[in-house]
Protein backbone atom coordinates (compact mmCIF):
# COMPACT_ATOMS: atom_id res chain seq x y z
CA UNK A 1 0.00 0.00 0.00
CA UNK A 2 1.62 3.32 -0.93
CA UNK A 3 1.69 5.82 1.30
CA UNK A 4 -0.89 9.10 1.09
CA UNK A 5 1.91 11.39 2.40
CA UNK A 6 4.28 10.70 -0.59
CA UNK A 7 1.90 13.42 -3.28
CA UNK A 8 -0.39 16.10 -2.37
CA UNK A 9 -3.03 14.95 -4.42
CA UNK A 10 -3.77 11.14 -2.92
CA UNK A 11 -3.19 12.84 0.51
CA UNK A 12 -6.01 15.34 0.04
CA UNK A 13 -8.25 12.30 -1.29
CA UNK A 14 -7.17 10.26 1.85
CA UNK A 15 -8.49 12.62 4.30
CA UNK A 16 -11.43 13.20 2.47
CA UNK A 17 -11.91 9.54 2.96
CA UNK A 18 -11.37 9.08 6.44
CA UNK A 19 -13.29 12.06 6.87
CA UNK A 20 -16.50 10.07 4.99
CA UNK A 21 -15.38 6.83 6.64
CA UNK A 22 -15.50 8.94 10.54
CA UNK A 23 -19.14 9.75 9.28
CA UNK A 24 -20.41 6.74 8.20
CA UNK A 25 -18.75 4.72 10.58
CA UNK A 26 -19.66 5.41 15.14
CA UNK A 27 -16.13 3.16 16.02
CA UNK A 28 -13.80 5.40 13.19
CA UNK A 29 -11.25 7.55 15.08
CA UNK A 30 -12.99 10.77 12.93
CA UNK A 31 -16.21 10.05 14.71
CA UNK A 32 -16.10 12.33 16.78
CA UNK A 33 -13.99 15.31 16.72
CA UNK A 34 -13.36 19.01 18.14
CA UNK A 35 -15.05 21.84 17.54
CA UNK A 36 -13.44 24.74 17.95
CA UNK A 37 -15.56 28.44 18.39
CA UNK A 38 -15.31 31.85 19.69
CA UNK A 39 -17.61 32.44 22.31
CA UNK A 40 -18.74 35.66 24.34
CA UNK A 41 -15.93 34.86 26.98
CA UNK A 42 -13.48 33.44 24.19
CA UNK A 43 -12.39 30.35 22.86
CA UNK A 44 -15.07 27.53 23.20
CA UNK A 45 -13.65 23.94 22.17
CA UNK A 46 -16.35 20.56 22.38
CA UNK A 47 -16.67 17.17 20.96
CA UNK A 48 -19.12 16.54 18.12
CA UNK A 49 -20.38 13.83 15.98
CA UNK A 50 -19.15 14.20 12.44
CA UNK A 51 -22.40 13.09 10.55
CA UNK A 52 -21.69 13.83 6.78
CA UNK A 53 -18.50 14.65 4.44
CA UNK A 54 -18.90 15.89 1.08
CA UNK A 55 -15.11 16.40 -0.93
CA UNK A 56 -16.90 17.42 -3.82
CA UNK A 57 -19.24 20.11 -2.27
CA UNK A 58 -15.82 20.54 0.47
CA UNK A 59 -18.70 20.36 3.14
CA UNK A 60 -18.98 18.71 6.52
CA UNK A 61 -21.96 18.76 8.87
CA UNK A 62 -22.37 18.00 12.43
CA UNK A 63 -25.65 18.67 14.54
CA UNK A 64 -26.28 20.51 17.94
CA UNK A 65 -29.49 21.50 19.79
CA UNK A 66 -30.43 24.69 18.70
CA UNK A 67 -30.11 26.52 22.21
CA UNK A 68 -26.36 25.52 22.93
CA UNK A 69 -23.61 27.21 23.76
CA UNK A 70 -21.71 26.57 20.34
CA UNK A 71 -25.07 27.44 18.15
CA UNK A 72 -24.84 31.14 19.88
CA UNK A 73 -21.16 31.43 19.20
CA UNK A 74 -21.37 30.66 15.55
CA UNK A 75 -24.47 32.87 14.99
CA UNK A 76 -22.05 35.56 16.16
CA UNK A 77 -19.47 34.50 14.31
CA UNK A 78 -19.68 31.52 11.71
CA UNK A 79 -15.93 31.21 11.42
CA UNK A 80 -15.57 27.53 13.55
CA UNK A 81 -12.46 24.60 13.57
CA UNK A 82 -13.13 20.76 13.58
CA UNK A 83 -10.12 19.08 15.02
CA UNK A 84 -9.88 15.04 14.16
CA UNK A 85 -7.40 12.49 15.44
CA UNK A 86 -6.31 9.68 14.61
CA UNK A 87 -4.02 8.21 17.68
CA UNK A 88 -3.19 4.80 15.86
CA UNK A 89 -2.29 6.63 12.60
CA UNK A 90 -0.67 9.17 14.65
CA UNK A 91 -2.66 11.75 12.09
CA UNK A 92 -3.94 15.22 13.00
CA UNK A 93 -6.28 17.11 10.24
CA UNK A 94 -7.73 20.78 11.13
CA UNK A 95 -10.44 22.05 9.08
CA UNK A 96 -11.05 25.68 8.93
CA UNK A 97 -14.70 25.76 8.57
CA UNK A 98 -17.36 28.40 7.90
CA UNK A 99 -20.63 27.24 9.38
CA UNK A 100 -24.22 27.79 7.91
CA UNK A 101 -27.46 26.69 9.74
CA UNK A 102 -29.82 24.34 7.99
CA UNK A 103 -32.69 24.37 9.87
CA UNK A 104 -34.88 21.12 10.93
CA UNK A 105 -36.35 18.92 7.91
CA UNK A 106 -38.52 16.09 8.41
CA UNK A 107 -35.82 13.95 5.78
CA UNK A 108 -32.96 14.73 8.08
CA UNK A 109 -34.59 14.37 11.08
CA UNK A 110 -35.67 10.56 10.00
CA UNK A 111 -31.85 9.96 9.48
CA UNK A 112 -31.15 10.83 13.05
CA UNK A 113 -30.80 7.54 14.93
CA UNK A 114 -33.40 7.44 18.00
CA UNK A 115 -31.19 7.44 20.68
CA UNK A 116 -28.87 9.98 19.23
CA UNK A 117 -31.92 12.25 18.52
CA UNK A 118 -32.15 12.47 23.06
CA UNK A 119 -29.35 14.97 22.78
CA UNK A 120 -31.68 17.48 21.07
CA UNK A 121 -34.16 18.24 23.57
CA UNK A 122 -33.21 18.43 26.94
CA UNK A 123 -35.04 19.77 29.44
CA UNK A 124 -34.03 22.28 30.92
CA UNK A 125 -31.93 23.68 27.44
CA UNK A 126 -28.13 22.72 27.75
CA UNK A 127 -25.82 24.81 30.16
CA UNK A 128 -28.91 25.58 32.36
CA UNK A 129 -28.08 25.02 36.09
CA UNK A 130 -29.57 21.88 37.51
CA UNK A 131 -30.29 20.49 40.96
CA UNK A 132 -28.83 17.10 40.28
CA UNK A 133 -28.02 15.04 37.73
CA UNK A 134 -31.02 12.96 37.31
CA UNK A 135 -33.42 15.78 37.27
CA UNK A 136 -32.74 16.29 33.82
CA UNK A 137 -35.14 15.21 31.17
CA UNK A 138 -34.31 14.06 27.93
CA UNK A 139 -37.69 15.42 25.45
CA UNK A 140 -36.49 14.70 21.63
CA UNK A 141 -38.02 17.56 19.76
CA UNK A 142 -37.35 18.32 15.96
CA UNK A 143 -37.51 22.19 16.37
CA UNK A 144 -35.08 21.94 18.87
CA UNK A 145 -32.61 19.94 16.14
CA UNK A 146 -29.97 22.08 13.41
CA UNK A 147 -27.37 21.02 11.41
CA UNK A 148 -24.28 22.85 10.71
CA UNK A 149 -22.92 22.84 7.75
CA UNK A 150 -19.27 23.70 8.08
CA UNK A 151 -17.92 24.97 4.17
CA UNK A 152 -14.55 23.78 4.38
CA UNK A 153 -12.33 26.61 3.47
CA UNK A 154 -8.28 24.96 4.63
CA UNK A 155 -7.12 22.01 5.78
CA UNK A 156 -4.02 20.99 7.95
CA UNK A 157 -3.02 17.98 7.51
CA UNK A 158 0.35 16.68 9.61
CA UNK A 159 1.25 13.05 10.48
CA UNK A 160 3.20 12.56 13.23
CA UNK A 161 4.13 9.16 12.23
CA UNK A 162 6.50 9.91 9.58
CA UNK A 163 10.23 11.06 10.61
CA UNK A 164 9.94 13.79 10.17
CA UNK A 165 6.98 14.81 10.74
CA UNK A 166 5.06 15.30 7.52
CA UNK A 167 2.23 18.55 7.13
CA UNK A 168 -0.06 20.01 4.33
CA UNK A 169 -2.44 22.61 3.80
CA UNK A 170 -4.68 22.67 1.17
CA UNK A 171 -6.69 25.84 0.69
CA UNK A 172 -8.05 24.53 -1.69
CA UNK A 173 -4.97 24.00 -3.73
CA UNK A 174 -2.36 21.89 -1.80
CA UNK A 175 0.95 23.39 -0.48
CA UNK A 176 3.89 20.63 1.42
CA UNK A 177 4.70 23.15 4.77
CA UNK A 178 7.11 22.68 7.91
CA UNK A 179 5.65 20.92 10.52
Amino acid sequence: MSDPFDRLGTLEAHIWARLAEGAADARDPFRFVTLATIGADGPEARTVGLRRADRAAREVEVHSDLRTAKVRALEGDPRAEILCWGAAVQLQVRLRVRVTFLPADPDRWARVPDEARLNYGTDPAPGTAIPAPETLRRTPDIARFVALLGRVERIDVVSLAHDPHRRAIFAPEGRWVAP
